[in-house]
């Protein structure tokens, strides 16, 4: 038997689960585009982040009112040069001021601006996953193309990008779309329409993000090696279709070219060519300017496992032919995931990284744009070595080859399937924190934050939910290390900043320190007096990895006492500080103390506070036994790092003369009277109260 025959009956065996005739195809359109749409604007106001408060929130705001001016050249306003994205975020502007003006919305919320801010990138980048499926069935067998676009739509990593107010998730979407229907052009069906989509989309990619401009190279690439087709005219359209849009899209073009020159200059020579502002960190170290390594390390670790395994597989899978919806009918087959095809989206990904590795500013989210041509190549490895497992299963004798092909289009079904729940699950798993996804197979989340700088505001919504529990939370600073991203979700009356000067201003009571802000080392002044120093009221993790460390800032006190006061081993209690006021003693006799406490640890015993008062001759003139907490606070329900604060009315001996006054207290198991240890030995001339007894400093009556 013939070896094209056992490679067409393969095709048949796959094509026949998801034929172009049949009810499938609709059903995969609408679960692919109602998948993209769900992973894209489920939660969508759930965390900021930070270029979004810092940046482009206030970029949409200038370039819509430049827009509604009149000022088209006002529309050059940063280098990247983002002119999708300020779009999208005008429109969001636009849908906001709408919906409160008309009365729809009335809690007029930080997380209800930001969905509807972020609304129109989420939709842009979720239609592009169908355009992208649209062309994609143009360009390879049918249920090669539904599981290439439903990876693309699953993509962790690429669905974190598609629903914030940002550059590289609109890149992404308009450079893939382009370079897939400049494929369907010059590799498949030379329509004018597809032609004019891969310009249009090409320019919008670039409008979105200067890297974008690899995708010329690429196409002009293609369009050269085309055999046997005409090279100029199309290219000569393309490029005038890119131009246009262009015009269209971005005002400032026409209206003041020479500010748009500058402003893209600036973005080449002057950012592109700097290391990242705020420093950067890879392979567990600080470093300014990472090497070559860098974007190869971002494209492994950014995979999932799934289209990991199909990228390794990709060398091995086999060429075959397919029919597309052009064979299907009827118009002569279509060439299936042949090397044109792989040699068109691997050129992008290799020249995209190769481009970006030559400039000193490197993020891991700047690989971003190419994650959908990573997906589509993946189901090609995937689906290819699945072929070659066709191909030998039917390789047997001619009288089973039907009953072996009807054997093999089952269990395509169900490993195709298997795939596609496994890449649903994986999405799920990480939502709404794509923008935190590492592949499992080489240490998931972990490695990644040993690998790179991480952390840009996910997880600080969750600590404003805590914050705003707290009962003083309107009443005191929060101090953060990242205060734009956490500031918003405050609730009213509560107040976050950061720190110029190096100190805690008055009436701080939290400090927030942020993941991204100690990989490189311990935090800056005065955040490096608590984190690794101080016990975290609450921790945000995410994903099993620490994000965030609240602490309670000790209210002030007249004395505070060094670490040394502290008393137990596992389940250790700390007095922080202290005040004696002894101004009712001779009138009332009565001695009170205000205790600070602290629980370093979680406690799961109850104990007793003893407190001794001593004159100069070392008597006992007073005491009390009682709960350190008082009666609603036993020290087993002691938040650990929660500061407590205590007043203890002490009764002392009536008539007490002038002289010298030693306090000394400890707390004690109440079943047996056995002290806590004490880590701080007592001070000369103390008086005798036995172990573990903490002695404050005297006070001398006059």
């Amino acid at each position: 038997m013939p070896d094209p025959y056992f490679r067409r009956l393969a095709v048949i065996a796959m094509n026949q689960v998801f034929s172009v005739r049949s009810r499938w195809v609709v059903l995969s359109y609408l679960v692919i585009s109602l998948t993209a749409l769900a992973l894209r604007l489920l939660d969508l106001g759930s965390f900021a982040n930070e270029d979004e408060v810092q940046y482009w929130f206030h970029r949409s705001d200038v370039f819509l009112r430049a827009i509604q001016s009149g000022d088209f050249a006002a529309t050059a306003i940063t280098t990247h040069p983002g002119v999708t994205t300020m779009w999208c975020g005008s429109v969001g502007i636009l849908l906001r001021d709408t919906l409160f003006d008309t009365g729809l919305l009335k809690e007029e919320t930080f997380s209800t601006i930001l969905t509807l801010m972020r609304l129109p990138v989420a939709l842009i980048n979720s239609l592009g996953v169908l355009l992208g499926y649209a062309l994609l069935r143009r360009m390879f067998p049918p249920l090669l193309a539904a599981l290439a676009a439903f990876l693309w739509a699953t993509d962790p990593f690429v669905v974190a990008f598609d629903r914030i107010l940002h550059v590289d998730g609109l890149t992404g979407t308009f450079a893939t779309l382009s370079i897939l229907a400049a494929g369907v052009y010059w590799n498949h069906s030379p329509r004018l329409a597809w032609l004019v989509l891969s310009g249009a989309c090409a320019a919008l990619a670039i409008l979105s993000k200067s890297p974008g401009v690899v995708v010329l190279p690429v196409v002009v690439l293609l369009a050269l090696a085309a055999p046997g087709k005409p090279r100029l005219r199309p290219l000569v359209l393309w490029g005038a279709v890119g131009v246009l849009t262009v015009m269209l899209v971005w005002p400032a073009v026409w209206a003041d070219p020479s500010r748009v020159f500058e402003v893209l200059r600036v973005g080449v020579e002057v950012e592109g060519s700097s290391p990242h502002v705020q420093g950067n960190f890879f392979l567990g170290r600080e470093m300014d300017e990472p090497d070559l390594r860098f974007y190869p390390v971002v494209l492994v670790l950014r995979t999932t496992p799934l289209t990991l395994v199909g990228l390794l597989l990709l060398p091995f899978a086999m060429v075959f032919e397919g029919h597309g919806e052009r064979g299907a009918r009827g118009t002569g087959p279509g060439q299936g995931m042949g090397s044109r095809d792989v040699a068109l989206l691997a050129g992008f990904v290799i020249l995209f990284v190769l481009a970006m590795s030559f400039f000193p500013k490197k993020l891991n989210r700047y690989l971003v744009p190419v994650f959908p041509a990573v997906d589509i190549l993946a189901t090609a490895g995937l689906m290819g070595v699945m072929l070659r497992s066709c191909k030998a299963a039917t390789s047997g004798q001619e009288t089973t080859n039907r009953v072996i092909a009807h054997i093999v289009s089952r269990y395509w079904s169900l490993m195709v399937g298997g795939m596609a729940l496994f890449a649903l699950f994986n999405a799920a798993w990480y939502h709404p924190y794509g923008i935190a996804a590492f592949n499992q197979l080489l240490g998931g989340h972990r490695t990644g934050v040993q690998t790179f700088l991480v952390g840009a505001g996910e997880g600080l919504e969750q600590v404003a939910r805590w914050l705003n529990q707290q009962p003083d939370i309107t009443g005191v600073v929060t101090m953060s290390t990242m205060v734009r991203p956490l500031h918003p979700y405050l609730r009213p009356g509560a107040y976050a900043r950061g720190s110029d000067e190096g100190t805690l201003p008055e009436r701080t009571g939290y400090v927030v320190v942020y993941l991204r802000n100690v990989l490189t080392g311990p935090p800056s002044p005065p955040f490096d007096q608590f984190y690794g120093q101080a016990v975290p009221l609450h921790i945000v993790s995410i994903h099993g990895v620490d994000y965030a460390w609240i602490y309670q800032v000790p209210p002030p006190v007249a004395h505070s006492l060094p670490p040394s006061a502290r008393f137990g081993d596992g389940e250790a209690i700390r007095l922080w500080g202290y005040e004696v006021d002894p101004s009712a003693l001779r009138s009332s006799g009565v001695l009170t103390l205000t205790a600070q406490w602290q629980a370093l640890a979680p406690i799961a015993s109850d104990y007793t506070l003893f407190v001794h008062v001593f004159n100069d001759q070392g008597q006992r003139v007073g005491h009390i036994d009682t709960l350190p907490g008082g009666a609603p606070s036993p020290t087993h329900a002691w938040e650990p790092g929660r500061f407590l604060t205590r007043h203890y009315p002490i009764p002392v001996q009536a008539g007490m003369p002038a002289g010298t006054i030693w306090i000394a207290l400890g707390l004690y198991r109440p079943d047996d009277g056995t002290r806590l240890p004490l880590h701080s030995p007592p001070p000369p001339g103390a008086p005798d109260d036995g172990a573990n007894a903490l002695f404050l400093e005297p006070i001398h009556l006059q």
